[in-house]
């Protein structure tokens, strides 16, 4: 009966973690190393802001990017798309209020799945909606552009990658064994405090 509830807990704390494991995955194109200080911010630009890059993952579901917010953007909406570079083709598309988008934080632009992604090359276009000189929504970038990354604002081809991840929610083995290893970390040291004041 003790092994059987041993057995039990086991396959309890393993399922738990097995649902934990399905995270959104980040991963960066721009270098993480560069000191934010040296950010520059594009703005409120008249035309699109556009930023190429390679897919490290098998599936797409957004990207995050640290995103300004300039003067009042009650009734500016943000539009944008996924294009599939090589297809020349939108695989993904959104649209968001901007009062929604707080300043200079990371904002999910999420869209529907793309599969088939690893080794493509991507490019995601933010449009402002409404917006004026005065008022819109902006994005922050490096002043260095990363390998196999290309960023252009409106139309003008820039020095620079903009600071974003790529979103893929997805089951992740090392967030898996981590867990695991924290939760045997716990039992093994519970045992020995056990015995140790037993």
């Amino acid at each position: 009966m003790k092994n059987l509830k041993r057995v039990i807990a086991i396959i309890i704390v393993v399922l738990l973690a097995f649902a934990y494991g399905h995270i959104a995955k980040l991963n960066n194109i721009y270098d993480k190393t560069v000191d934010n200080s040296k950010y520059l911010g594009t703005g409120v630009t008249e035309g699109p802001v556009e930023q190429s890059f390679i897919c490290t993952e098998d599936t797409l579901d957004g990207v995050k990017v640290k995103t300004q917010i300039v003067g009042d953007v009650h009734g500016i909406n943000v539009k944008y798309s996924l294009v599939d570079v090589e297809a020349d083709k939108v695989v993904g598309e959104g649209n968001v209020d901007a009062t929604t988008i707080k300043a200079s934080k990371f904002y999910n632009y999420s869209f529907d799945t793309v599969n088939g992604c690893k080794g493509r090359t991507y490019k995601i276009i933010f449009e402002n909606v409404g917006s004026t000189e005065m008022a819109g929504v902006g994005f922050f970038y490096q002043p260095v552009t990363e390998k196999n990354t290309e960023l252009i604002i409106s139309d003008n081809h820039t020095e620079g990658t903009l600071i974003l991840k790529t979103i893929t929610n997805r089951f992740d083995f090392e967030t898996f064994a981590v867990l695991l290893i924290f939760v045997l970390y716990i039992v093994v040291f519970m045992k020995f405090l056990y015995r140790l004041f037993k």
